[in-house]
Order: C-alpha cells, then structure tokens, then sequence
C-alpha cells in the first residue's frame, strides 16, 4: 500500500478533545508522521474521526454473533463499517455450551480471513454466567454456574496460531458461588471483566473490582438499582473509577439520566455502546434475537415488552450523547473511540488518530450529521 497523506482537514486531536486543521500520512495501513513530499488527497476542509469502536453488539444488517457462518461474519463486519463503525467485539448470548464454542471459533476464522469491514477487536462474552433475578433477555436454561475451569477452556480457543486478536471480555454477575476465582482466573488468563445481568449489593461490586473487574454492562439496564440506602451496581458504577458502558438510544436510558451519567463519570470512563440487535440497519419489523421473536421499532423488544438490544449504530449513539448530555461532539466522541479500545486493552492499535496506530477513521461533515467515507486499515471502505 502506498504511502498517502491527506490534506486540509480539520483532524481530531483526542487528548486536546478538539479538531485541528492539518494533515494525516498513512502507510501501510499505519498513520505515520506527517509527510506531503507523497501523493496527497485534499479533503477540502472535511472533518477526520477515529473509526468508532463496538465493544458490546450482538450483530447487525440481519446477521447474530452466537448463529453466523464464516461468510455471514464477514457480511456483519462489512454493515459495521458501512455505518462507521471500524472495530467491534462481537458479544455473545446465552446459548449451549457447545454453540458457544463455536461462535467463538468462527470469530477467530473470520479474523483470519478479514475481508472489507470492520476489524474484529476480540470477542465479548455476555452469556451464561449471569444472575437469573436480572437474566434480561439472556434464556435461563441457557445460564450457569461461574465455572472458572469452563471459562478459561473457552478463553483459549481464541489462543490459535490463525488469530488475529487476542482479546477476550467477559461480563459475569461476580456475586454468585465462585466469583472471586472467576474473577481471579479471567484475569489471570489476560481477558477483561465487567459486571453485568447481576443482582450485587455496591459491597459486592467493589470486592470484584478488588479481584480485577474493571467495568459495569450497559449501566442501569439488568443490574441493582440505586437508592439512597442501597446503591447496587448502579450506585458502585458511578461512584467508582470503573468503566461503564451506557446505550445511548433514549429507550434503554431515558436523556436526563444520560446527562446525569456524564456528568458523573466525564467522559474518561463512560463507554459508548449499541448492545445492537441483529435487526440494527434493517427496516422495523419481527426479527429473532438468542431464538426469541423480537418486536423492532425505536429498539428491539421480546414480545412481553422486554428490551432486548438497540437498533442505533455507534454514529447515532454519539450525536445522542451530545444531544442529551448537552456536550459537543467533541467532548462525546471519547466514548466512542478512545476510552471502549482503553477498557479491552486495545489503545495501543486503535481509538485515536495517533502516529503507529492502524488508520481506522471516518470523514464526517463540521456538524457530525454524516458519515461520508469510512478508512478501515488505510482503506477505504466502498
């Protein structure tokens, strides 16, 4: 690939929290230092974006993490970038023992054959060790007991010679029998570990952050509540210096509780996610999510009500967070990009337009209204 530098544009500068007016140098698929002695592009005053970064999504364009072949996997990752996503951790539901492992390994295939689409950061197991009194819409024959033997047989399945990724997160409900050698062996093993779909008192919390948990699942959504004697997950989440991810559609956390987030956790440890459904990029309509029927509209709901994923996309999720938080796009977009690759150990390869790192970025217009061209790995998407 040939070396490119791409003039007059306004570049996102994510420790300023600011655009800049320079230029960008990719070669190689890596930015490198700036160079215009190469071939250079004019993007005429554009505004340049780390590519956004999905941590939790259960897949999207009408393709499911736990149920895609090789070739589907590659279908998902290419409507990811489509809409401006350029890396993502496909998340998995509760399903079979036996299905699990073979989500995963179809996750480590589909990294070694990546084709046009977003970059596969790793993968995100939501399902099976969960609590039951806050399951959501996880099936509870499909629930365990938090196996630490079991868990780490399942995190070296990404260990293959064909893996592009090494990455692993693990959301678990650490109260249950056995999670602090859960915890402890998640850790040990190099995965990641957030609270998530448990029933923990705050007391609880703050032990498993002592094991080595460093975040909390979609805050406020299949967790302890807070209240003023009681905080819970939630009140943990906030008043800790965890990462918590929060969906930003406006139906699983209502506006003025997403100003309030914000203004608790800034945006250094607030994480953007979409907990996409698979419907995320199709028309409203009935779907199926984990072999439940799913209702799409604003969200995606089981047929008794409950929610059961977003349908927004992490562009969508960003301009909301602005809107609700009443910030600028530029305070907002850490959420998307820098501070999910932070809390998954990626920060090194992706999140900011930093020389060394892959040349993921997207051009957007000043108001951030449209995504208009997608880089992923200095190419650009068609």
């Amino acid at each position: 690939m040939k070396k490119v530098t791409y003039i007059n544009a306004h570049i996102y500068n994510t420790a300023a929290r600011r655009f800049e007016c320079g230029s960008l140098t990719v070669e190689n698929g890596i930015i490198v230092p700036v160079d215009e002695t190469c071939d250079t592009v004019d993007l005429g005053g554009a505004y340049v974006v780390p590519g956004l970064i999905d941590v939790h999504t259960h897949g999207r364009g009408g393709f499911e993490s736990t149920e895609v072949s090789t070739d589907e996997f590659a279908k998902m990752a290419y409507s990811y970038a489509k809409a401006g996503t350029t890396s993502f951790m496909p998340t998995l539901m509760s399903v079979p023992i036996e299905q699990l492992k073979s989500s995963i390994d179809v996750a480590v295939k589909a990294s070694a054959e990546e084709k046009s689409g977003a970059h596969i950061l790793g993968v995100h197991l939501e399902g099976r060790y969960l609590n039951v009194k806050k399951k959501g819409a996880h099936k509870p024959e499909y629930l365990a007991p938090l196996d630490a033997d079991e868990l780490a047989g399942l995190i070296d399945r990404i260990h293959t010679p064909e893996s592009k990724f090494s990455r692993f997160h693990i959301t678990c409900a650490p109260e249950l029998e056995g999670g602090e050698a859960f915890v402890k062996r998640a850790v040990d093993k190099g995965a990641t570990v957030s609270i998530g779909h448990s029933n923990a008192t705050c007391a609880e919390c703050e032990a498993a952050m002592e094991w080595g948990v460093i975040g909390f699942t979609h805050l406020y959504n299949a967790m302890s509540a807070l209240t003023h004697r009681a905080p819970g997950c939630v009140g943990a989440g906030l008043s800790s210096d965890a990462y918590t991810e929060l969906i930003c559609d406006g139906c699983h956390v209502v506006p003025e509780v997403v100003r309030l987030t914000y203004r608790a956790k800034t945006n250094e440890k607030l994480v953007l996610i979409t907990d996409s459904a698979p419907s995320a990029g199709l028309p409203e309509g009935k779907y199926t999510m984990g072999g439940a029927d799913v209702i799409v509209s604003d969200a995606a709901y089981l047929l008794d009500g409950t929610l059961t994923g977003s349908v927004i996309s992490m562009f969508k999720g960003v301009k909301n967070l602005s809107k609700f938080a009443g910030i600028s796009i530029e305070e907002a977009l850490p959420c998307a990009t820098i501070n999910p690759a932070r809390m998954v150990g990626a920060d090194s390869e992706v999140g900011s337009l930093e020389v060394g790192k892959r040349a993921d970025f997207i051009i957007t217009d000043k108001d951030f209204s449209e995504c208009t061209r997608v880089f992923v790995g200095g190419e650009e998407f068609e």
